[in-house]
């Protein structure tokens, strides 16, 4: 259960907006994540944003703002998962920080992974989050000879429906209608942070709302494609009429995001099998 976590309950903040837009340049992929975060309390708390990264990437921007604030990034390092508690997720003393704050990339060695821990202090009540991330990737081949690129699951939680909207019924936007959903009772709060941080990385996304969701991809290869596919969602593919060659396209959603899983596309360079 990545995302915007309240510190204290250990709970997450709901997502309301998410943009994905990223480039395939050959096997290099650039990737910026927007996320829109609202504290639906009516105080104020403090927030941890977690932000697992994919194998082989690495994170070349970060900005947050909160009521005007910019909040930048320098990463500290790599560093344990169990050395959390003491920098990333260190106590503000109740202050709205601004400027550069320190972030991690903490390291699980049980599940070889790494994640972005960035402890963004105070947010007031009823409060607006805005988040960048930018991240660069290497694309790996997969065996049919295709590169898959996926949205990172943190911006495509999927919509925890309670009983009424799943029998049809249409979801009204409420800041206060749904509770965020949490990783852990707040009677754990002295429990090992390190423990609770591995935990939450084993949970799946989970959002209590609808949220408002765009995505494009740009190919820009530099060999022939031979067909690009999702097997997830329903896409777009548009490319200049005027190319001589379809080297470059770019790929949207041909329908509404569902909220049911994460954006996959399968590029297939030319020569290459897309069954």
């Amino acid at each position: 259960m990545p995302g915007l976590i309240n510190k204290e309950t250990r709970c997450a903040l709901p997502l309301s907006v998410s943009d994905i837009t990223c480039c395939v340049r050959g096997y290099t992929l650039a990737l910026t994540a927007s996320m829109t975060y609202e504290n639906i309390e009516d105080h104020a708390i403090e927030g941890i944003f977690i932000y697992p990264l994919e194998e082989h990437s690495i994170v070349v921007g970060f900005e947050a703002m909160i009521c005007s604030q910019i909040i930048t990034l320098q990463i500290k390092g790599k560093a344990k998962l169990d050395d959390c508690y003491q920098d990333s997720c260190h106590s503000t003393n109740g202050a709205l920080q601004s400027g550069t704050v320190t972030g991690n990339i903490l390291m699980d060695e049980d599940f070889e992974r790494t994640v972005l821990v960035v402890n963004l202090g105070i947010i007031p009540p009823m409060e607006t989050v805005h988040i960048l991330v930018s991240t660069s990737s290497e694309l790996t081949t997969l065996p049919s000879g295709g590169i898959k690129v996926s949205s990172p699951p943190v911006c495509t939680p999927r919509v925890q429906r309670t009983i009424n909207e799943e029998q049809g019924l249409s979801p009204n936007f409420s800041r206060t209608r749904d509770r965020p959903t949490c990783a852990s009772s707040p009677h754990d709060q002295n429990s090992n942070a390190s423990l609770w941080l591995a935990s939450l990385l084993e949970d799946e996304a989970i959002n209590s709302m609808d949220y408002e969701f765009n995505f494009q991809l740009e190919i820009r290869a530099p060999y022939l494609l031979a067909g690009v596919e999702s097997r997830s969602h329903a896409i777009r593919a548009d490319a200049d009429p005027l190319a001589r060659s379809a080297t470059s396209v770019v790929i949207t959603l041909a329908d509404k995001y569902t909220y049911d899983c994460p954006v996959e596309i399968l590029i297939y360079p030319s020569g290459m099998s897309t069954t």
